[in-house]
C-alpha cells in the first residue's frame, strides 16, 4: 500500500491548495480577539509604594560585631533578613501583613467613591462595587476578600526595604483609592502596634518602678538604723564589714532605681511618639491610560496564532481527506456513526423540550 502514504510534498502542496481556508481561520481568531477586546472590561493598574523603617535590636557586642561584618550582612541581606533588625519592620513582613484576612477585610469594608453610580459624593464599599449578593455579609465580604487578592500584587525589595501595591481593576479610579487604603490601613496598624508595644513596656517598667523605690528605701531605712544603732562603728572591724554591706545595699538599689525610672521616662516618651514607621514614597495616581486591551499586542499576538492554527487546520485538512480517498469503506463507518450520534442528540433534546413545555 505505498500508494497511501502521503508525501512531504503532496501534504505542502495540498495545504496551499487549501490557502482560503487558512486565512479564513487567520481571520477568524483576529476578529474574535478584537470582539473580546471590545467586550471584556478594561483594566486600570494602579501603584502606591513605600519605605518601610529598619527598627534594630540591642544585640550583646560581640553579636552586634559579628551581625555588622561585612560577610555576614551581605548574605542575611541576601536572604532578605536584616541584621539584628526587628522582623515586624522588614518589608517582607508588610507583604505578609497586606495579604492578612484582617488587613484584607478592613480593605473591603472600607468605603471608596462609587464608580457604578455617576452622583457625586456616592460611596460604597468593596462588597458593594463588585456586586456580590449574599445574604450572610461575612460570606459576601469572604468572596470580596479572594477577588482583591487576585486583583492586587506586592513587590518587595528586601534590600531596599521598598514594597510596592499593585492594583489591577476595572476602574481608574477605584484602583488608585484601593492602592492608597492599602497604605493607610498598613501605617494604622504600625502605630497600633507601636503604641501597643510602649504601652506594655511602659505598664511594665511603672511597676518595676515602684518596687525598686521600695527596695531603695528599705535599704535607706537600713543603713540609718545601722548608724542609729552603732555610733562607734569605726572603731570595731566586724562593724566596719558591715556598714560597707548596708551600704553597698544602697547603693546597688539607688542605681537600680536610677536605671529603671531612665527606661520609664523614655517608654513614656515612647507611648507618645507617633511618628510613623514607613515613609510613602509614591501615592497611587488613577492611570490615564488602560493597562487591558492593548490592540496593537492583541491583533499581533492574534495574528501570529491565527496563522499557525490556519496552517494547522489546512494540514489536518489534508490529511483527512487523503485518508478518506484512500479508506471509503472507513470513512462510511464514520460517518454513519456520527450520523446516528447527531439523529440521537437532537432527538433527545426535543423530547426534553417537549417535557419542559407547559401543559395546555
Amino acid at each position: 500500500m505505498e500508494h497511501d502514504r502521503l508525501t512531504l510534498t503532496a501534504l505542502v502542496a495540498g495545504m496551499l491548495s487549501r490557502w482560503r481556508e487558512a486565512v479564513r481561520v487567520t481571520v477568524g481568531v483576529v476578529v474574535l480577539a478584537l470582539l473580546l477586546s471590545v467586550v471584556l472590561p478594561p483594566l486600570y493598574q494602579s501603584q502606591a509604594t513605600f519605605v518601610t523603617a529598619d527598627a534594630g535590636i540591642q544585640l550583646p557586642k560581640g553579636l552586634a560585631d559579628l551581625a555588622t561584618s561585612p560577610g555576614i550582612s551581605g548574605l542575611a541581606t541576601q536572604f532578605g533578613l536584616g541584621g539584628g533588625s526587628d522582623p515586624s519592620t522588614s518589608p517582607a513582613f508588610y507583604a505578609q501583613l497586606l495579604g492578612s484576612r484582617e488587613l484584607l477585610t478592613r480593605l473591603v469594608t472600607s468605603r471608596f467613591p462609587n464608580p457604578r453610580t455617576d452622583a457625586p459624593g456616592d460611596s460604597a464599599d468593596l462588597v458593594a462595587i463588585y456586586r456580590i449578593k449574599q445574604k450572610d455579609r461575612l460570606r459576601g465580604i469572604e468572596l470580596a476578600i479572594k477577588r482583591v487578592k487576585r486583583e492586587m500584587k506586592i513587590g518587595v525589595d528586601a534590600r531596599t526595604n521598598f514594597v510596592a501595591i499593585i492594583l489591577n481593576m476595572r476602574w481608574a479610579q477605584l484602583s488608585a483609592a484601593v492602592a492608597n487604603r492599602s497604605v493607610e490601613l498598613v501605617s494604622t496598624f504600625n502605630r497600633e502596634q507601636r503604641l501597643s508595644r510602649a504601652r506594655s513596656r511602659r505598664l511594665f517598667l511603672e511597676s518595676r518602678v515602684t518596687d525598686a523605690q521600695g527596695e531603695l528605701r528599705s535599704a535607706e531605712a537600713g543603713l540609718r538604723d545601722f548608724y542609729e544603732q552603732n555610733r562607734l562603728w569605726q572603731s570595731s572591724p566586724g562593724l566596719l564589714v558591715e556598714e560597707r554591706r548596708v551600704r553597698r545595699q544602697v547603693e546597688m538599689a539607688s542605681d537600680l532605681y536610677v536605671s529603671l525610672r531612665g527606661e520609664f521616662e523614655s517608654a513614656r516618651i515612647d507611648e507618645v511618639n507617633t511618628t510613623p514607621v514607613i515613609t510613602v514614597v509614591d501615592r497611587a495616581v488613577p492611570p490615564r491610560k488602560p493597562l487591558w486591551p492593548r490592540r496593537t499586542a492583541i491583533v499581533l499576538t492574534a495574528g501570529i496564532l491565527g496563522v499557525g492554527l490556519g496552517i494547522l487546520w489546512a494540514a489536518a485538512r489534508e490529511l483527512a481527506g487523503n485518508w478518506a480517498r484512500h479508506r471509503p469503506d472507513d470513512t462510511a463507518v464514520l460517518r454513519e456513526a456520527l450520523g446516528r450520534l447527531r439523529r440521537e442528540v437532537a432527538g433527545a433534546l426535543r423530547r426534553r423540550r417537549t417535557s419542559d413545555a407547559p401543559a395546555a
